[in-house]
């Protein structure tokens, strides 16, 4: 950056620009740059409340920098009244250093902080604390607005990331299940003594453990059929073990590597259709089987409980969820007295389709405020306009910044606008 000199407004409005023009990644380096002049220092860091895909950004040596935390930040903040810079020492990354901290307000939120590391001690001038305020200021206003209206590279980005906690999610999830499963089997076993009942037990925990960290640490994109298909049955040989349902399970009979959307499609829905069936009563047999063709992944699982179940039940409706996220569809067939078949199909080579919209997993009312959002209103104008409590409104707000894995009323409101919600479109 170039020489700023601070008495002319146009190099110090150009140098502002310089910031305001760099990537997000970017910003707070071309800041330190701007404002080393009036607070020398060897790093700094960001706390904006706003951004929730990265709230925390570092920038400057490694020993002053690699340890600064969030959580440091935070405890920072109160001290630091907005309007007035504040400087003196306190803990940071592990260590006491002398800081100089300003911070913004913005609309709805918890404001940002801004920490120059390793600063001069003794007073800050007058001057330069007035003109450190204004700059962050601007930067504050500048990085919300970003927030409020993100690139849509940024928007793919936090999406991806949000759909990657959901599948990290769900496979632990089946994880977790198939080894309670497991657990409570054992530990009804009537052919294990209460000892060999506890030690079978604490294998199998152990065991488990092992398998999360392994299966942490793979990656299912090269994964081929038959090697999957003995990952899920290893899983769940201590149900078959212990158990007294008969469990028979049938691998493909070709093999070929399967996409990472079909490895997890296939293997969730054989441990959700089968721990399903073990459940039911009267289950004396399951059956679990895969069968490839040149497009698709076929997954069945049959049982012979006589029980009649429910299509819009808890496990229907996840072997729904699993399947369509894949692409693929999920049929199950009940013949009362005479056993249940689920049939899964993945197809081979996904085609390519659209990114489901961050708003499918709001309900209609959430919708609704989320329109009001959208067009800037306050939760007492979208109270007044549904027809609803003020405090339901908040309540349905909080679901919302939730269920969107955003920070502020404002990130909800860029995404709504985004995915083309309007009030016509909810009328």
């Amino acid at each position: 950056m170039s020489t700023i000199d601070w008495s002319s407004p146009a190099s110090v409005t150009s140098a502002l620009a310089d910031v305001q023009r760099a990537p997000l990644g970017d910003v707070l380096r071309r800041l330190s740059a701007l404002v080393a002049p009036l607070v020398p220092h060897t790093a700094a860091a960001q706390l904006t409340s706003f951004c929730g895909h990265s709230p925390l950004k570092t920038y400057g040596t490694d020993d002053a920098t690699e340890a600064v935390t969030s959580t440091d930040l935070g405890s920072l903040a109160p001290q630091v009244p907005v309007g007035a810079p504040w400087r003196g020492t306190a803990l940071l990354g592990g260590a006491h250093r002398t800081l100089t901290a300003v911070a913004a307000a913005v609309p709805d939120g918890d404001g940002s902080l801004l920490v120059l590391i390793d600063t001069p001690t003794g007073p800050l001038p007058p001057a330069a604390a007035e003109l450190l305020q204004s700059i962050w200021d601007l930067i504050t206003a500048h990085l919300l607005h970003r927030a409020l209206d993100p690139e849509p590279a940024q928007l793919a980005r936090s999406r991806a990331a949000s759909g990657e906690r959901q599948r990290v999610t769900a496979e632990l999830t089946g994880s977790h299940a198939v080894t309670l499963t497991a657990l409570l089997a054992t530990l009804r076993a009537r052919s294990l003594s209460d000892v060999a009942a506890r030690q079978a037990a604490t294998d199998l925990a152990a065991s488990a453990l092992i398998d999360l960290r392994r299966t942490a640490q793979e990656d299912p994109a090269d994964s081929h059929a038959r090697r999957v298909f003995e990952d899920v049955t290893a899983e769940l040989s201590p149900i078959r073990r212990y158990s007294d349902v008969r469990l028979s399970l049938r691998p493909p009979e070709t093999d070929r590597p399967l996409p990472s959307e079909t490895v997890y499609a296939a293997r969730s829905v054989t441990l959700t259709a089968v721990l399903d069936a073990f459940t039911q009563d009267m289950v004396q047999r399951v059956h679990a089987g895969w069968r490839l063709t040149d497009n698709a992944l076929t997954v069945t699982v049959r049982d012979d409980s006589p029980n009649a179940r429910s299509d819009t039940g808890t496990a229907a409706r996840r072997l729904h969820q699993i399947a369509a996220a894949a692409g693929g569809e999920v049929a199950r067939d009940t013949e009362p007295e005479w056993g249940t078949t689920v049939t899964a199909t993945s197809p081979l080579n996904p085609a390519e389709t659209a990114a489901p919209s961050p708003l499918d997993g709001l309900a209609p009312r959430e919708l609704d405020v989320l329109t009001g959002l959208a067009q800037g209103l306050s939760n007492r104008a979208i109270a007044e306009d549904l027809h609803i409590g003020e405090t339901t409104v908040k309540f349905h707000v909080r679901n919302i910044l939730k269920k969107l894995t955003v920070s502020s009323r404002g990130q909800a409101a860029a995404l709504a606008r985004d995915a083309g919600l309007t009030p016509s479109r909810r009328q």
